[in-house]
């Protein structure tokens, strides 16, 4: 049996319509994720920022714990609900996006693992800080290169951006996270998570109409 080929035409407007299909997913099933993991994490971090300025008790710098004990938990709930839901497949782009975000997830997972293995070794969470700052902008701008969508590059590269001072301060031997590194590690969650959200669902509703 003699295969059907497709034309260059015909193979562009496949890839641009499993694109498009990827970012209508995102703003119905994931990119509800980023807003949940975007507000969850500004929220708390600015709750440990209020707390640390009216104490000055650093035992509040625990409750960045609640960031990922409470996202992953209704991150799961979520996955769960979605597929006994929908019976729409996945698109090869969509797949990606979330294998990458899961490597991201995993590296947060062992760290934080390692750190409460060395309880003692209290500069080591300084580590913990750092991926929070730098990796959701690499991982966001991974999405953005995937979906082709130069607004949620531009979002992954500033949050990495913001992330290389503290990198640099802890470098040179800075053992303690400042108030104002705090500030800057909430507005990377608003740059590198709330905003490409918010892009992706008002294109896609673009897209409905």
């Amino acid at each position: 049996m003699e295969e059907k080929k497709i034309s260059e035409q015909e193979s562009l407007e496949l890839i641009t319509r499993m694109i498009n299909q990827t970012k209508k997913d995102l703003s119905v099933g994931n990119g509800d994720s980023f807003l949940m993991w975007g507000y969850l994490s500004a929220a708390i971090s600015l709750a440990v920022i209020v707390m640390l300025l009216a104490t000055n008790d650093p035992r509040f710098a625990w409750l960045y714990m609640a960031i990922p004990i409470a996202g992953f938990t209704a991150s799961g709930i979520k996955t769960y609900k979605a597929k006994r839901k929908s019976h729409v497949a996945s698109t090869y782009a969509s797949n990606t996006i979330n294998k990458v975000w899961a490597i991201i997830s995993a590296v947060f997972a062992v760290y934080a693992i390692s750190c409460l293995l060395h309880f003692g070794e209290v500069r080591s969470w300084n580590g913990m800080f750092l991926l929070g700052m730098l990796l959701p902008g690499i991982g966001t701008y991974t999405t953005g290169v995937i979906l082709k969508e130069k607004s949620i590059q531009m979002c992954g590269l500033l949050g990495v951006v913001i992330g290389t001072g503290p990198l640099r301060d802890f470098v040179c031997g800075e053992q303690v996270i400042s108030i104002m590194q705090m500030g800057h590690m909430v507005l990377s969650f608003v740059i590198t998570l709330i905003i490409p959200a918010h892009i992706l669902n008002f294109k896609a509703k673009k897209q409905q109409y």
